[in-house]
């Protein structure tokens, strides 16, 4: 007789991934190509459900865009013409209830963090006048994220920043005879992230390193 009821099924303890297979299938490419996919960066203040149903019409778009909670704290946004999807790529950095979000076109990328890239306009000032070029904000760019545009005169770089890393707000450079200065870097529309460890994905009340400096305090009092 068949135990319907479960009873006596043993369970293998096999943490082995299941494999997983690409069968080419074009048509499901098709069904996202106008489609973003994003994820919140700081869960405990941002809900999906909440956040994909007031994104659109703060956009003006509630009629053309259809949104899915994909889980773990991430979602997709489908559009109906590429225009509306570019539209909304060009806002640049997102926030929602304060806090930032990602938003990228999908791609076909198999990874617990995906996806996990911001652009940044960030404002580059400090430098010595004579040392102001393009191959220099570069360099200083690299040491941020991708660099994808540089405006010179402004002394601004829109970087693709690694939200798995904590944003870079000050960095050392030296001259060509040496000598060394601390230039300040400001990011455009940074919003909420924690003043402890410099992540997005929380404020400083969770901060685990600010609880492990206050057990290290405790211990030597």
């Amino acid at each position: 007789m068949v135990d319907l009821k479960g009873k006596g099924i043993i369970y293998e303890e096999d943490d082995e991934p299941i494999q997983l297979f690409d069968e080419d299938d074009a048509h499901t490419i098709r069904e996202y190509r106008m489609s973003l996919i994003g994820k919140v960066l700081n869960p405990k203040k941002q809900n999906v459900e909440k956040l994909i149903q007031y994104m659109p019409t703060q956009w003006k778009m509630q009629d053309q865009i259809t949104a899915n909670d994909l889980g773990n704290g991430k979602f997709l946004f489908n559009f109906a013409s590429e225009d509306d999807l570019q539209a909304v790529l060009k806002q640049g950095t997102l926030h929602y209830n304060f806090c930032m979000f990602v938003l990228v076109r999908w791609e076909p990328i198999v990874h617990d963090d995906y996806p996990w890239i911001i652009p940044f306009w960030v404002e580059i000032s400090g430098i010595p006048l004579h040392l102001w070029t393009v191959k220099n904000l570069k360099n200083i760019g690299r040491k941020l994220g991708h660099v994808d545009t540089i405006e010179l005169e402004a002394g601004r770089l829109l970087i693709n920043v690694d939200t798995r890393k904590p944003p870079v707000f000050k960095k050392k450079v030296q001259s060509p005879v040496g000598e060394e200065v601390t230039i300040p870097i400001k990011y455009d529309l940074l919003f909420k992230h924690c003043t402890v460890c410099g992540l997005l994905t929380h404020e400083e009340s969770y901060c685990s390193k600010k609880v492990e400096m206050m057990k290290a305090q405790t211990v030597k009092a």
